[in-house]
Order: structure tokens, then C-alpha cells, then sequence
């Protein structure tokens, strides 16, 4: 897996742990791909480093590793948990800082104070720990996931603004990270910003999850319904989202495949298969 790929396999293990222990889903999938080096160091599913103790439920492994002892970089052999899945320790990664000695990385309200706060609660013993944290958050935006707004400023529509986002991307079909419809809740929450990044990575645009006038413009046109086919070919945002729906390759041209992909989306749905996208394969596409 590429480092995308890992880091999309790394999301809904941490949002369920944001969900169950307050943990901010950044700080989770930042310390995975520390320990393990982007998934390339990985044992018994501990991606970690959690070690194993009495009565934690867990069956125990041994390995080789290192230890800062008095700033020394010492190898030693401890005993670690082993887990049937890696769902199952970011689960428990939530569960283990949500005891009392970490309870300043729940209280934090940054995802730069939760790495420095870790270290701080004995997580770790790299001095360096925090830095090498927080630079990877930095570099691959992982503070997306961290209840990212959905638009950059905010004043008194904001609640009636994202419903209506959220209802365009219900219309559409576009599920969230989880692979659930969104609850039309106002809220700009992980779950719309996650749903907001899909949908602009599927039309083309800067995916960064924020609602701008870019992606409402792009939403908007979509909305509108414009009638797509070999002939209608100039509208490359809509074709590339109905190339989504029909299931073929997204690249906004609207040749033979596409067409051939969309008359076998008409005749499974009983629409009129000519392979035009018009008003009523878009009524049925967004009912």
C-alpha cells in the first residue's frame, strides 16, 4: 500500500477509538505510522507497542526492541500484546489512553498539545517523540480528521449552510469514511468533512474537506442536473461524478465506456436506455 492507502485503511479504526475514547483520530494514525514505520514493521498486529500484562486480556509475545534508558538508546526483550486484528489495537490503543495517568491527552484541545502531552504521561521515552509526531500529522494533514470545519469562517447560517451540504451529499449517494449515509445534523463534524473530501476527490477538485466556494460551486453544478452524454460532453465535473455512480473509470470524458456503463446502469434501474444522462436518469440518480 502506498503511504494514502495506509493512512484511508488507518481511518475508521481511528474515528470508532474518537468516538468510544475522545482520542484525536490524527494522534492515532500519527503514532501507528511512527511505530511501525508505515505499517512496515509490523508484529502479531501490535502496531503500538503496547506491552502485554497481566490479566489485559491479550495472549503475549516476546520481541527484541529498544528502550531509552538515561538517554540511551538500550536494546531489550519485552513482552508485547498480540491482537487478532489491527482494528482490534486501535481499539485498545483508545482504551489505554483513556486511563487516568493520560488523562491530559483527552483534555487536550489541539492535536499539537495531545503529542506533546503523551510523551508527557510516560507514553514514550524519545524526547523526540512529540516533534516526529506532530510532523507527521503536518505533512499528510491528518488534522483533517480531527472534527475539521466544513467551511472556513463561520457566523449565525453556518447550521443551515452544512444541512444543506449535507443533503446534496445524501442525494448523491456519497457515504463517509465509515461507509454510512450522513445524519443531516448541521454539525461539521469528522464524518461531513470526511463525505465533503470524498465527493471533491471524485470531481476533480482540491480535496482538503472544506466547503469553499469551489466545492459549493462544484455541488451546485451537479444539483442542476446537466444533461451528459457523447454528444454533451463539455461538463467534466458532472461526468466525472456520474462516472462514479455507473461504476467505470473517472476521468471525465464521456466516451464509448461510459456510455456503454451508463445504458447497463438504465436498463438495471428500468430507465430509458439511450445513454443519456438526462432529466430523468439525474431524477433517479439523485432521488
Amino acid at each position: 500500500m502506498n503511504k494514502t492507502q495506509i493512512i484511508e485503511s488507518l481511518v475508521p479504526g481511528a474515528l470508532l477509538s474518537y468516538e468510544k475514547h475522545s482520542i484525536f483520530p490524527s494522534l492515532t494514525i500519527a503514532q501507528a505510522i511512527l511505530e511501525t514505520g508505515w505499517l512496515n514493521h509490523v508484529k502479531c498486529n501490535n502496531i503500538f507497542g503496547i506491552k502485554w500484562t497481566k490479566n489485559c486480556g491479550y495472549e503475549v509475545q516476546e520481541f527484541n526492541t529498544h528502550e531509552f534508558i538515561n538517554g540511551i538508546n538500550t536494546p531489550m526483550v519485552c513482552k508485547f500484546r498480540k491482537y487478532n486484528s489491527i482494528g482490534d489495537s486501535l481499539l485498545d490503543h483508545g482504551k489505554l489512553l483513556s486511563y487516568s495517568r493520560y488523562k491530559s491527552v483527552i483534555a487536550s484541545k489541539t492535536y499539537t498539545e495531545a503529542c506533546i502531552n503523551v510523551y508527557n504521561s510516560g507514553y514514550c521515552t524519545d524526547a523526540e517523540y512529540p516533534k516526529k509526531l506532530i510532523n507527521i500529522i503536518e505533512q499528510n494533514k491528518l488534522y483533517i480528521y480531527d472534527a475539521a470545519p466544513i467551511s472556513k469562517h463561520s457566523n449565525s447560517d453556518d447550521s443551515e449552510n452544512i444541512k444543506y451540504f449535507q443533503s446534496c451529499l445524501i442525494k448523491m449517494k456519497i457515504k463517509d469514511i465509515n461507509n454510512n449515509v450522513l445524519v443531516m445534523d448541521g454539525l461539521s463534524g469528522i464524518l461531513t468533512t470526511s463525505v465533503v473530501k470524498k465527493f471533491q476527490n471524485i470531481v476533480g477538485i482540491t480535496s482538503d474537506g472544506i466547503c469553499g466556494s469551489t466545492t459549493l460551486a462544484a455541488i451546485k453544478i451537479i444539483m442542476n442536473k446537466p444533461t451528459c452524454s457523447i454528444n454533451n460532453t463539455t461538463n467534466k465535473l458532472a461526468i466525472r461524478y456520474l462516472q462514479y455512480r455507473v461504476e467505470t473509470n473517472i476521468d471525465g470524458i464521456y466516451g464509448s465506456v461510459t456510455k456503454s456503463c451508463v445504458e447497463k446502469y438504465q436498463k438495471n434501474n428500468k430507465l430509458v436506455i439511450d445513454g443519456i444522462i438526462g432529466k430523468s436518469s439525474w431524477q433517479y440518480l439523485l432521488s
